[in-house]
């Protein structure tokens, strides 16, 4: 039977066909055959009330938890102590990018008080990975204005994190590598679709990939279709500076990596149509080139999820555990957690 998340799924695919194919189209040079699917997708949009309504799909995600209650989001309480993270991550080790050093992973940022930012990616191949980082660079100039020491971990080597740091401008003084998800297993990160843990191997001998494409559609990965839709269609309520910054950063004057100014046919101060879609293109293109070289060894790890938690010296005053691809700790509530 058809079902919304049926819909759903087969809107995101359609959106996502067409766009690649008009970027391999004019890649190509072959701009007369762009007009067949740029209709259709102007048509999906249309039909999906995509320039019609603004209001934003994230409206229909579970509300999230108060800055000041840090708790592990859809689990029962009783499974994490309260305040307990801190203790629990001082027993993992992790390796600094900058100078290959291993240390336990509270002696990256300062506990004299101050305020710290400690983001568990997931691994340096994964589409969450590179948005996520490249909404964090944005605000790096603010955290440090404010004496926010920000902590960037995540699933991997050190070469393939030397080269997730290179293309997306991050500073390797501030990442570090976990090879095994130690992080994420100590704080009970969600492990994808059909894993039982962070450290435990998949329930059965089924490629990780066969785990990956499912939640990529929303299954065992609550949110993601909704999030990617929400790339497509854009947002009037929204106004995320850091996307174009992004597609400056990486302008070429070719397909997909366009000069953000194309948007600006749609008006400006708020979250264009396929603007948010363009980044997202751009990253899956940079990371499909260089798969192998950017996904952890154990393959298992690649549909591992992340977490984002906020430190005031040892006690942990924010935390947002990752619900599935693409849906991380909004920026908006990581900031006011880190800069309060």
């Amino acid at each position: 039977p058809v079902t919304p998340r049926t819909d759903a799924s087969c809107l995101c695919l359609a959106l996502l066909l067409c766009w690649f194919r008009i970027g391999n189209m004019m890649c190509s040079g072959k701009s007369s055959a762009v007009v067949l699917p740029s209709v259709l997708l102007l048509a999906l949009c249309v039909t999906s009330n995509a320039f019609v309504s603004p209001v934003s799909p994230l409206a229909h995600l579970s509300k999230r938890a108060s800055i000041s209650a840090p708790a592990r989001r859809g689990a029962p309480t009783s499974q994490l102590r309260m305040g307990a993270e801190y203790d629990l991550l001082s027993g993992v080790d992790v390796v600094s990018v900058s100078n290959g050093q291993s240390m336990p992973l509270t002696k990256a940022w300062n506990k004299n008080g101050g305020k710290s930012l400690v983001v568990l990616l997931t691994h340096w191949g994964d589409l969450t990975c590179w948005e996520y980082a490249q909404k964090l660079r944005y605000s790096l100039p603010t955290l440090k204005e404010k004496g926010v020491q920000v902590t960037l971990v995540g699933i991997g080597g050190q070469e393939a994190a030397k080269e997730f740091a290179e293309s997306n401008g991050i500073p390797t003084e501030i990442l570090y590598t976990d090879t095994t998800a130690a992080c994420a297993g100590a704080l009970d990160l969600s492990p994808g679709f059909g894993r039982d843990s962070a450290q435990s191997p998949q329930a059965n001998a089924a490629s990780p990939y066969l785990r990956l494409l499912p939640m990529l559609l929303g299954v065992g990965s609550p949110g993601t279709l909704s999030k990617v839709i929400y790339g497509y269609f854009g947002d009037r309520n929204a106004n995320p500076e850091w996307i174009p910054a992004q597609l400056k950063r990486t302008q070429t004057g070719s397909f997909p990596y366009v000069d953000p100014a194309t948007f600006d046919t749609l008006g400006d101060g708020y979250l264009r149509p396929f603007e948010l879609a363009t980044v997202r293109l751009q990253n899956m293109v940079s990371v499909l080139s260089r798969w192998e070289a950017l996904t952890p060894d154990n393959k298992d790890l690649v549909v591992q999820q992340g977490g984002t938690l906020v430190f005031d010296g040892e006690e942990c005053t924010y935390r947002y555990d990752d619900k599935g691809i693409l849906v991380y700790a909004p920026l908006e509530e990581v900031l006011a957690a880190a800069t309060a």
